[in-house]
């Protein structure tokens, strides 16, 4: 059962919480919007797909997003209170530090089972399918996603297609100019009118041009063919049946631990770092909050945010030591984790009585000692 105190901390966390998540969906999500904006815009992905992989950028991304949002909110919440003295008086009432963290341990787990479940398994789909749709916009979004008043090259670079007019449906173009080059030879056609269309059968895009003409050729030679057309449709080319390379970062969780690579190893280990940070973050907060509420948490923030980018770096390291065989498997990334423990158990005792009378004792006898 929960009790007054409790309450109070995990309402207070959680507001802090929510925000700080929302401001980082809303950052990065902002971010990924522009890109995939610009490859539109520049016929890599087709407008049609553009929410969906969105979507599943975001998805992949949203494990990352809890621990260093609980982190920074346990840090607002708690720095608030040291500034107001709120926690000067729940110390004077007998509160210790300890029973502060068990209270915020109420939120600790469910967290840390959510970003399990996230990076465990949202994570990889998300990855899997988005490679997916990646490989399929290799060969669809230039053709898909025409735009008029300039020129589109597909993604081979056999062919370039131009046109002067696009009707809002996307369906009929006019005043069309197209290079295209089949069997080694050059060839250009001029077209008044033409439309897209999908065969349903074989699945293939084709270009079909009404009323122009066709020019055939190698430049440099005087051998040209013309030919006038009523109907001419040139087919767009899509690679069939590519299979996905099924790396670590797509494969599921059970995958990795059934298949026991080294590779494996350190994306299991990857998956894992979230929710095992999220312990780690919310025990270096309890020492990193504690400020005066003359001196305010402005360098506490700043040691905050240089221990979580060295934390998240030495990840990034760890896990390229285990790859190259620098580290053994079984320690693997984990002294990451180990090494933030101990600076937090550091921390931590040196906020007490019993430390600051040892530096004083220690301090005593120095300056006794005879020179």
């Amino acid at each position: 059962m929960l009790l007054i105190l409790d309450r109070y901390l995990l309402s207070e966390v959680l507001k802090s919480f929510a925000k700080i998540l929302i401001i980082l969906v809303l950052i990065i999500g902002s971010q990924i919007f522009i890109r995939y904006l610009d490859k539109v815009a520049t016929g890599v992905v087709a407008h049609d797909v553009l929410s969906i992989m969105i979507g599943l950028e975001m998805s992949k991304e949203l494990g990352n997003f809890i621990p260093p949002a609980f982190f920074f909110a346990i840090l607002s919440t708690m720095g608030r209170m040291y500034k107001d003295s709120e926690m000067t008086a729940l110390f004077a009432s007998g509160v210790s530090q300890m029973r502060v963290f068990i209270s915020f341990a109420w939120l600790i787990i469910p967290l840390m089972l959510l970003s399990a479940w996230l990076m465990m398994s949202v994570t990889p789909w998300a990855k899997q399918y988005l490679q997916e749709y990646k490989e399929e916009q290799k060969d669809t979004a230039d053709i898909v996603n025409l735009s008029a008043g300039k020129f589109n090259e597909s993604n081979k670079g056999d062919l370039v297609f131009y046109m002067e007019e696009l009707n809002e449906t996307r369906t009929e173009m006019s005043n069309i100019f197209v290079q295209h080059r089949k069997n080694g030879k050059l060839g250009l056609v001029k077209a008044d009118k033409g439309y897209q269309y999908v065969d349903e059968k074989s699945g293939d895009t084709f270009i079909v041009m009404l009323n122009g003409f066709r020019f055939e050729g190698n430049p440099g030679e005087y051998a040209y063919t013309v030919t006038r057309f009523e109907k001419y449709a040139v087919r767009i080319d899509k690679a069939r049946n590519q299979q996905i390379l099924m790396t670590s970062s797509i494969k599921p969780t059970m995958d990795l631990l059934r298949d026991n690579s080294r590779w494996d190893q350190v994306e299991f280990q990857k998956r894992l770092a979230a929710p095992l940070s999220i312990l780690v973050f919310a025990i270096l907060s309890i020492p990193l909050s504690k400020s005066s509420p003359r001196k305010g948490m402005a360098g506490r923030i700043i040691l905050a945010i240089l221990i979580y980018f060295i934390y998240f770096n030495l990840q990034a390291v760890s896990g390229g030591w285990m790859y190259k065989g620098v580290t053994p498997l079984w320690l693997g990334r984990w002294w990451v984790h180990l090494v933030m423990l101990v600076i937090a158990a550091y921390l931590i005792m040196r906020n007490t009585l019993a430390y600051a009378a040892f530096v004083q004792s220690l301090k005593a006898k120095l300056l006794r000692r005879p020179a």
